[in-house]
């Protein structure tokens, strides 16, 4: 970790480490792992797996090429009050998860006891997971919110805490977990009722994501013989749409003609669409012995504009977050508003980045940060160690953890006393 007065003495004492690591000087002389109160406002985190990395981010810094290696920024404060933002499917990739199991023991604690609370289990299916695509939403979607769990009570025990939390579509279970509404038990409870039902849904089939306003999908989905109809609000000119697979296709086929920018999500049901009407008794009735609590962490809802208090992570509840439009760059919006300018997106990989960003840009906001915690090839430690030099350079104070009992072990952690 750097920090300098300017972005050019920043500069110069990044090019001297780089100079002192190739003369063979140990990473730890060259910057300290965490800076000093009295630290400048210009700050740089370079994180890699081993010196030859930390040379090469250094350099890119340098030459000011675009690199994940390095991250910078203005202390400006922006990271002391975030919000922790989870996905929904499509953020599972095949390798998920099996660093945290193996290098990170406070995350391996909670996948293990979510092991037993998800059917399948998790352990198992993140080390052997071949495709991560391959299952359908009762064998993704629980791993999905194990990672997403395990992650944030990791972050948890490095001393970060939200300032907000917030879920689209599934990463609502682990939302309502970590904001203090559900335990780990009922939230897995959810997920396993969810997945499971969603699964035998049937109907559906098809779900893509179209560069539209959501009133003006709305009105092009009317035009298309079939159902399709909107099921995610998540940017002002991003929607998410689903119906049966010929009349998705159909859609996106039209705008895509017309220029319009469109992606086919790889999923086999149809959920926040009427292909789910048929399913929402029986999980109302699954999840009928649910107890949620008031939440510890404001949690921002994606469902309801205003939740009552009452309802919210109630069996009523998660028949509306599977069956309605997500509601998340309402949500997000909402949160600028509120003045929060630091989103961390926790997951297996990043799917709500861009529509946060393009949320963030329609609101006006300046310099948001928005970052994440994991990607997909990447092992989560180093994903991690990328996250807190993120933040600790818009501002967040770090302290390290007595001992570090819950950081990567010493024969594998990633070199970054620099991020």
């Amino acid at each position: 970790m750097f920090s300098a007065t300017d972005h050019a003495q920043l500069r110069a004492a990044a090019k001297s480490a780089a100079k002192s690591l190739t003369d063979g000087a140990p990473p730890e002389s060259v910057a300290p792992s965490l800076l000093p109160a009295d630290a400048g406002g210009e700050r740089l985190a370079v994180t890699a797996m081993d010196t030859t990395g930390l040379v090469e981010g250094l350099t890119a810094f340098v030459a000011d090429v675009p690199s994940p290696r390095w991250t910078s920024g203005r202390a400006d404060s922006a990271a002391t009050r975030t919000a922790w933002c989870f996905g929904g499917h499509g953020s599972q990739w095949p390798g998920m998860g099996r660093a945290l199991l193996d290098m990170v023991p406070v995350a391996a604690r909670i996948l293990t006891e979510l092991d037993r609370l998800l059917p399948g289990g998790v352990v198992e299916p993140l080390r052997t997971l071949a495709d991560a695509e391959s299952g359908g939403p009762e064998t993704t979607q629980p791993l999905i919110f194990a990672v997403q769990v395990a992650t944030a009570r990791w972050l948890e025990s490095l001393g970060l805490r939200p300032a907000f939390v917030v879920g689209h579509s599934l990463g609502e279970a682990a939302a309502a977990h970590v904001s203090g509404a559900l335990t780990l038990a009922e939230a897995a409870q959810v997920v396993a009722v969810r997945s499971r039902l969603l699964a035998q849904a049937g109907g559906g089939g098809a779900m893509a994501t179209v560069g539209l306003d959501r009133r003006t999908t709305e009105r092009r989905c009317a035009e298309i013989p079939g159902t399709v109809v909107v099921a995610a609000h998540s940017a002002p000119r991003e929607t998410v749409v689903t119906g049966d697979g010929e009349a998705t296709r159909a859609l996106v086929g039209k705008l895509e003609a017309e220029g319009v920018r469109c992606r086919l999500i790889r999923i086999s049901a149809a959920s926040h669409s009427p292909f789910v009407d048929g399913v929402l008794p029986r999980m109302r009735a699954a999840l009928a012995g649910l107890a949620p609590t008031a939440p510890h962490t404001p949690w921002i809802s994606t469902v309801d504009p205003a939740p009552d208090p009452a309802d919210l992570a109630t069996a009523d509840y998660w028949a509306r977050n599977l069956r309605q439009p997500v509601r998340y760059t309402q949500a997000a919006a909402a949160l600028a508003r509120r003045g929060v300018r630091a989103f961390v997106e926790i997951g297996p990989h990043p799917v709500l980045t861009r529509p946060t960003r393009d949320t963030l840009l329609a609101e006006h906001v300046s310099d948001p940060l928005v970052t994440a915690s994991g990607h997909r090839g990447t092992p989560e430690p180093l994903t991690v160690l990328r996250l807190l030099g993120a933040l600790q350079c818009r501002g967040l104070d770090l302290v390290a953890p007595q001992g570090r009992p819950d950081a990567p072990g010493p024969d594998r952690e990633p070199v970054s006393g620099r991020g």
